[in-house]
């Protein structure tokens, strides 16, 4: 009980920091699909109550209900197919194995000596948040030797950058020690940030203005240089870890749906199968059955919509190739302020 409230609480903080951010990326998919699952509710109970919907033709009705137990058949195939085809990737040779574990070994060795810590944690949200620990720490650290900047413009560059990240990995790191946070949140806040300009702008500070600049101030550039590197390639790491749980995942929500609604739809047609085509039940029973059993019906694929929203941000906000950018206004905007200091 207390770690559903803790549960609820974290989702209800999210969705405080940002509604929009939690319906499309952040909210659980279940709790966004539960929502659109009401707001449908009360569409159908408003035109229903209004008379616009009276559901006294038998015809209307049956074809709605055929209509939504083909589509349901094809969507529950399809998405289940495109689990297992996922599912199917991760099966490897043991040669793969080995060099796969290697890169990732070697990889955690780096990060360790960037962040000065060899014993690394082993969860993927405690990792993140060393990762970012580190980065605020660096930042921190800038801040402290802002005052060895030689000219007033390079402190003033420095300041900028600072500035800039430091809330970001502030909010990152406090996020994640929330006791209901995992992996996935680092993941989804960590893509509202450019890390590629903000890398693209520590490597212009300590090379362009490295006789400007102390040789503590350039080594922690470098510092800070290389741990965004390593949140980049956390975030690329498990991003493909996520993208195949959340797959999985809407496969199986959508088995434990969708065969008791198609079970549910295919009785409600039964019952028209009474001579003359009238049901046996009253017509108040047929105003709630067939209303509850489209609401039903639909939920398969709002819990589709739910997880493909996310899925095709996820992709979007994670498609440059690092340390390259596409996002070309922010791009555009940091090479002019670098040329008009020339």
């Amino acid at each position: 009980m207390k770690d559903r409230r803790s549960w609820l609480t974290f989702e209800l903080e999210l969705f405080r920091y940002d509604p929009v951010e939690w319906l499309v990326l952040t909210g659980d998919r279940l709790l966004v699909s539960l929502l659109q699952v009401v707001v449908l509710i009360g569409a159908l109970a408003a035109v229903s109550l209004s008379g616009l919907v009276p559901l006294a033709e038998e015809t209307p009705i049956l074809f709605l209900l055929f209509a939504l137990i083909a589509a349901n058949f094809t969507l529950i195939a399809i998405v289940t197919s495109l689990g297992q085809f996922i599912l199917s990737q991760r099966l490897e040779s043991p040669g793969e194995i080995r060099a796969r574990l290697r890169e990732t070994i070697a990889y955690r060795e780096d990060v360790g000596e960037t962040v000065g810590d060899p014993v690394l944690p082993v969860k993927p949200d405690a990792f993140f948040r060393v990762l970012f620990e580190s980065a605020d720490s660096d930042l921190a650290t800038l801040e402290e030797l802002m005052s060895e900047g030689r000219t007033q413009r390079t402190r003033e560059e420095l300041a900028d950058l600072v500035e800039g990240l430091q809330s970001h990995t502030d909010h990152v790191a406090g996020l994640l020690e929330h006791p209901a946070s995992e992996m996935k949140h680092a993941l989804f806040v960590s893509l509202n940030t450019n890390y590629e300009n903000h890398a693209h702008r520590t490597w212009y500070l300590q090379r362009e203005y490295a006789d400007e600049f102390t040789d503590r101030i350039t080594d922690q550039l470098g510092r800070l240089a290389a741990t965004l590197e390593h949140i980049v390639v956390a975030n690329r790491l498990f991003e493909a870890t996520f993208i195949e749980a959340e797959v999985s995942e809407l496969a199986r929500y959508l088995l434990y749906v969708g065969l008791p609604v198609q079970v549910a739809a295919m009785i409600t047609m039964l019952l028209y199968t009474a001579p003359g085509g009238t049901p046996l039940v009253s017509p108040s029973v047929v105003a709630v059955l067939v209303p509850a059993v489209l609401v039903a019906g639909f939920t398969p694929f709002l819990i589709l919509s739910s997880y493909i929203v996310r899925l095709t941000v996820v992709a979007r906000r994670t498609a440059d190739d690092f340390p390259f950018s596409s996002q070309l206004r922010q791009a555009v905007a940091l090479r002019d302020a670098f040329t008009d200091e020339e």
